[in-house]
């Protein structure tokens, strides 16, 4: 961590995830390699990305696809795809709209900060649905003359109550209109590369640098053929909407690598790996947290299979979840831990994420937790806790 000492920037123990604004994930060593070799020579980017269309079309049963410069990216340059095609004019005019379908369909479960993307390429948003539900005739009656495409939000998260990807798709597609799938952090599980392109989504964007432990700033936008001939002329390195959302030749490199290496790995180990740390975090906190606090294993197989381990914090600890979170990130080692969200999370609780966590760190995390929970706890707690 030289550089970082260097810079005076203080590393962290990230147990929340494969959140950007911590980095992402740690980039595979023969990724990393591969980006120092692609970084000493030049290339054709359009050549380069006629590589990782053939790549990216293998492993996820799309007919082509490109690499993008991050998730949200393939929601920019795929929405400008479907907006302008291939119409020289079209592409010169966005993000102005006029004369042009322009409306995108999203379930209002699925509205999240990321849209911005989609409305970046000059796409007016229309919310269909309840908060916690959509029925299948609020679709069909969103859709007219003036319709574009539908965007779908695959998250564990944030999908519940809506209608279907597969549904979705045979309702938009009963009035040709295409479906734009934002699966960015949905890696693991690694059917989700096939998944979404087979329920019929017609683009689905992916980001490189979470599960695939590729380049941060690159992901990858899959779909059809016909869009993703389109996506290439509306991004970089033509002078488009979607140029200023570039991939680097070494983004390009490192993410073909990523990938390939992402289709061999053995998805099975990793998760055992996964599961013995939260498993191992568990049994300790349990035995230390006698008192107001439950502790459990989280682990939901199809659509997140990363086992957490949530922490509960009953009224009578005395304990504030979120201070408890404020007061890790502050201690030494600083640890990065989150407090779950969304209709199923618990009040006052937090969660330890395995999927971004180091071998060992699950040992740091725990005495983390011990010292910081024991100065919180009441005197008469503390006593038993200790």
């Amino acid at each position: 961590m030289d550089i970082y000492n260097r810079l005076g920037v203080r590393p962290i123990i990230n147990a929340r995830g494969t959140h950007t604004r911590l980095g992402g994930t740690l980039i595979r060593p023969e990724v990393l390699d591969a980006m120092r070799e692609a970084a000493n020579a030049y290339v054709v980017l359009d050549e380069l990305q006629d590589k990782a269309s053939e790549v990216i079309a293998r492993a996820t049963g799309a007919q082509a696809g490109i690499v993008v410069g991050g998730a949200e990216a393939g929601l920019l340059i795929g929405t400008a795809a479907i907006l302008a095609g291939t119409d020289p004019a079209k592409i010169a005019q966005l993000p102005v709209t006029d004369g042009m379908a322009n409306e995108a369909i999203m379930h209002r479960a699925h509205r999240n900060g990321y849209d911005h993307g989609v409305r970046a390429a000059g796409a007016r948003i229309v919310d269909i649905g309840y908060g916690g539900s959509t029925l299948p005739y609020q679709l069909r009656a969103a859709i007219n003359q003036r319709t574009a495409l539908v965007v779908y939000l695959m998250s564990p998260w944030a999908s519940h109550g809506a209608l279907s990807l597969e549904k979705t798709c045979e309702i938009a597609h009963e009035a040709n209109v295409p479906v734009l799938v934002d699966a960015a952090a949905m890696l693991p599980p690694a059917n989700s590369l096939q998944r979404f392109i087979a329920e019929g989504a017609d683009l689905v964007t992916f980001s490189g640098g979470k599960g695939l432990m590729g380049p941060q700033s690159s992901g990858i936008l899959a779909g059809r053929a016909d869009l993703i001939r389109a996506a290439r002329l509306n991004g970089n390195p033509n002078h488009s909407v979607g140029q200023a959302a570039k991939a680097a030749k070494e983004d390009i490199v490192g993410l073909i690598v990523a990938l390939e290496h992402y289709m061999q790995r053995d998805h099975n180990a990793d998760t055992a790996s996964w599961r013995t740390q939260a498993e191992w975090m568990l049994q300790r906190l349990n035995d230390f947290l006698q008192l107001h606090v439950a502790a459990r294993y989280l682990h939901d197989g199809r659509e997140h299979p990363v086992p957490r381990v949530e922490l509960v914090f009953g009224p009578e600890s005395g304990i504030n979840a979120h201070e408890l979170v404020v007061a890790l990130e502050e201690h030494d080692p600083r640890v990065f831990l989150f407090e779950p969200t969304g209709p199923s999370a618990k009040p006052n609780s937090i969660a330890i994420n395995t999927q971004t966590m180091q071998p060992g760190e699950e040992q740091i995390v725990v005495e983390a937790l011990r010292e910081v929970i024991s100065a919180r706890l009441p005197q008469k707690a503390r006593a038993v806790a200790v």
